[in-house]
């Protein structure tokens, strides 16, 4: 018989392992004592020690141990490691603040297009209210009432178009105010600074289109009987008064916007004044028998219906004008004051410049 290999020793035990053959089948004595140790171990193998032995060589290797100081290494690791403890709460914050951000951006974007009494017009408002609060020097918030201004003047062709006559007039009410707010900042520095000549003429330039897009839509709307109303109050815009002489460029367009204002106001507190008629002459009622006035009464009852439902929506649209007014009347006093402003502002001289010798 050959020698036997460690392959051989190897499938041969896992023949015995396997029941394939018997340990007594082995005729050698130390094979066959080898394949036993073999089957033995594999049967009964070694385990780890216990929980106490393993308590017990930790402690002594514990013991042994000799901690050194922390390296810079360490110490970054464990700064950067404290960092990290709120790092979850800022980007929830952040994303919270982006979301919002987002949202209100949004918000402002989709309101900029909406007139009065629309859900997202206040919206549009506080908006313009926060721009203006932003703008540092007064040439910003001339751009910035400028803007206001023009975003009344496409508020105003827009209700003009459908109708809403009192809208129109305290959109364009409103409108004169913020030009004359734009006028009045820029007469303020306009003695001083002779740079804002140029966004003086600008802002004319700009006012001369707005007139021109006012008289387009106003005779586009005036032959039409339903819009005819929102086209005449719409045309305020067309027309301009001759600014006072002793005027500056800036104060001058403040004047002439206040004036605007003014004819607005004016033209909705006629609406509001009721107009006078001479009161009915008494005349005197015929004596009538039970059964005509009975007649009468049941002829009458339903016309007083329908005059009762008139005399309802008539006091709804005075109550409405009653508003408009009064809004146009506030935006007119307010351009008003701005015409003011600008005109004692344009009365300021230029500070002395130094000359070099």
């Amino acid at each position: 018989m050959g020698r036997r290999t460690a392959k051989d020793t190897a499938a041969l035990i896992e023949e015995v392992a396997r029941g394939e053959r018997l340990l007594e089948e082995i005729k050698d004595p130390e094979l066959r004592e080898t394949v036993r140790l073999a089957l033995r171990l594999h049967k009964d193998p070694y385990s780890g020690p216990d929980a106490k032995t393993r308590s017990r060589i930790r402690s002594r290797v514990f013991r042994t141990l000799r901690p050194g100081p922390a390296s810079l290494a360490d110490r970054i690791a464990i700064t950067f490691e404290i960092l990290a403890k709120p790092t979850p709460y800022a980007m929830r914050a952040f994303a919270i603040a982006l979301v919002v951000v987002c949202v209100g951006a949004s918000t402002a974007l989709v309101s900029a297009g909406t007139v009065a009494d629309d859900p997202l017009y206040s919206v549009k408002i506080a908006s313009e209210q926060v721009r203006l609060a932003l703008a540092a020097t007064p040439e910003d918030r001339a751009i910035v009432e400028l803007s206001i201004a023009e975003h009344r003047l496409a508020e105003a062709a827009t209700l003009a178009t459908g109708g809403y006559d009192d809208d129109v007039i305290v959109a364009t009410s409103e409108y004169g105010e913020h030009l004359a707010n734009a006028a009045a900042e820029l007469a303020q520095v306009e003695s001083i600074t002779p740079e804002t000549a140029t966004l003086v003429t600008q802002l004319q330039q700009k006012i001369d289109e707005h007139r021109a897009t006012a008289a387009a839509v106003s005779a586009r709307l005036a032959d039409d009987p339903t819009t005819a109303p929102a086209a005449a109050a719409l045309a305020v815009l067309a027309t301009t008064n001759v600014p006072s002489q002793d005027l500056s460029p800036a104060a001058a367009i403040a004047e002439q916007a206040a004036d605007a204002a003014d004819r607005a106001a004016t033209v909705a507190e006629q609406k509001v004044t009721p107009r006078s008629s001479a009161a009915p002459r008494a005349t005197p009622t015929p004596q009538r028998t039970v059964a005509t006035q009975a007649t009468v009464a049941a002829r009458t009852q339903a016309p007083r219906a329908t005059e009762t439902r008139r005399a309802e929506s008539a006091r709804e649209s005075n109550t409405k004008n009653e508003r408009a007014a009064e809004s146009a009347r506030k935006a007119a006093d307010e351009a008003k004051a701005a015409a003011q402003k600008a005109k004692q502002g344009s009365k300021k001289t230029p500070s002395p410049t130094p000359h070099r010798r």
